[in-house]
């Protein structure tokens, strides 16, 4: 459960911690379901001054996601879906 309001996300019960940033990252796909988002359209929604933050940080932010959602039992590799070449996307359906 992603709750905007209370900057929370919570999944079986258990709160996972993710920094302002992760959470922003993950609201933004979870809100836009199945659309591919570039690494630069996520920096320019996510980072006031994206000239100065490099796209592989994107990348980076992902990851901690991953890692961080996978910790509490969450289903993650079937919903944060790498576009490669592109970038990438909240799956909802059955297909990757």
């Amino acid at each position: 459960m992603w709750d905007e309001s209370g900057f929370d996300l919570t999944y079986n019960g258990k709160s996972i911690p993710l920094t302002p940033r992760e959470f922003a990252l993950l609201g933004t796909m979870l809100k836009n379901p199945n659309y591919v988002f570039s690494r630069e359209a996520l920096l320019k929604s996510i980072w006031e001054n994206n000239d100065q933050t490099d796209n592989r940080t994107i990348d980076s932010h992902i990851r901690n996601i991953r890692d961080k959602l996978r910790q509490s039992d969450y289903p993650v590799d079937h919903h944060l879906i790498t576009v490669w070449g592109t970038g990438y996307k909240w799956n909802t359906g059955g297909n990757l």
